[in-house]
């Protein structure tokens, strides 16, 4: 290693501005550290202890799946132990700060930069004593990087900090597991299946208005020829193929249901036999959903929704057992207060 990848590693701000001031972000108690001024880009650091540390759920990563429902079962859970926010936005002073990206890391004995990091906030008395007892693990650092050519904040540091958060909106899935049978084609109004969630603590149900077919490779070639520019058609092709076939055979089709739910619900829907098949490699958990036109409504009255499934044979034309696999979470958008 050389002197020049450990100095790319270290924190040296041109300028910092202290914060040391506390949030609470959807159950989170976190330390807003500094806003930092450097020489390729600006940065927000906070830091917040998780107890259910990302490092343990990784304890069984590599161990071998029997099926594929229980690699995907323990990659949501292992997802669900990450305490999920975004901050896309700080008002301090009056000023907006633009975020458009940002990154995590537990501060293991191995994550040299991670170390570094704490030392400067340590060195800066950011970091009381009260964090004395958290295993270095457990204590997780975020970066957020101001968007690229917006102004640089001007924080009078003598003034009171007001600062608000804004945190994006996001999802979190949570498994249903319930099985049923279905014919291929169009389906009457009214066709219900009913679920029980453990989240709500009650029965559910979504409406299934079609069971189709779909021909990915056909499709994609057919947006392709749309592009005017041969380089580009070829390299988006190329990169399909290259992605889909370890997927979905070309001499198969995806099973595609569109679905409608009565509150909008996104569902992630299984082939059954899928789920009991012994995963292949990484890329068998691949998933394809998709969310139709926000203004296609189906013939049950709600919006209507389509989640691509697994590759089945071409002529395929009968029943089919599917499984609501999870379901999805809606978490919105907050502003959060400082103190």
């Amino acid at each position: 290693m050389t002197l020049k990848y450990l100095r790319q590693q270290m924190l040296l701000p041109q300028k910092e501005y202290i914060i040391n001031k506390r949030a609470n972000i959807r159950g989170v108690d976190v330390l807003l550290l500094s806003f930092t001024i450097e020489e390729d880009k600006n940065r927000l650091w906070l830091m917040y202890e998780n107890r259910d540390s990302i490092e343990d759920s990784f304890d069984n990563e590599y161990d071998e799946f029997k099926t594929n429902r229980e690699e995907m079962l323990h990659n949501i859970d292992r997802d669900n132990r990450c305490k999920d926010f975004y901050i896309k936005e700080m008002e301090v002073q009056g000023q907006i700060i633009r975020f458009d990206s940002c990154s995590s890391s537990s501060v293991y004995d191995m994550n040299r930069e991670g170390i570094m990091q704490l030392q400067h906030f340590a060195e800066k008395g950011l970091i009381s004593p009260e964090w004395d007892d958290i295993r270095l693990e457990d204590i997780v650092i975020t970066e957020y990087e101001q968007v690229k050519g917006d102004a640089i904040p001007n924080i009078d540091e003598t003034k009171e900090l007001f600062i608000l958060l804004h945190i994006e909106k996001s999802s979190r899935e949570v498994p249903i597991q319930c099985p049923f049978k279905i014919g291929f084609g169009k389906q009457d109004i009214g066709t219900k299946v009913m679920y029980y969630d453990e989240i709500l603590e009650m029965e559910k149900y979504f409406f299934i208005d079609e069971v189709y077919s779909y021909n990915a490779f056909e499709d994609v070639a057919k947006r392709a020829d749309e592009i005017e520019d041969i380089k580009i058609r070829e390299d988006m092709l190329n990169n399909f193929i290259e992605a889909m076939e370890s997927f979905c055979p070309r001499d198969k089709n995806l099973a595609v249901i569109k679905y409608e739910t009565e509150n909008n619900i996104q569902l992630n829907f299984m082939m059954k036999d899928y789920l009991e098949r012994k995963p292949i490699n990484s890329a068998s958990a691949i998933g394809f959903g998709f969310i139709c036109g926000s203004d296609e409504i189906g013939i049950n009255g709600y919006k209507l929704r389509e989640c691509v499934m697994q590759p089945i044979d071409k002529d395929f034309n009968g029943e089919i057992e599917l499984e609501l696999f999870s379901r999805y979470i809606e978490i919105p958008e907050e502003t959060v207060k400082c103190f």
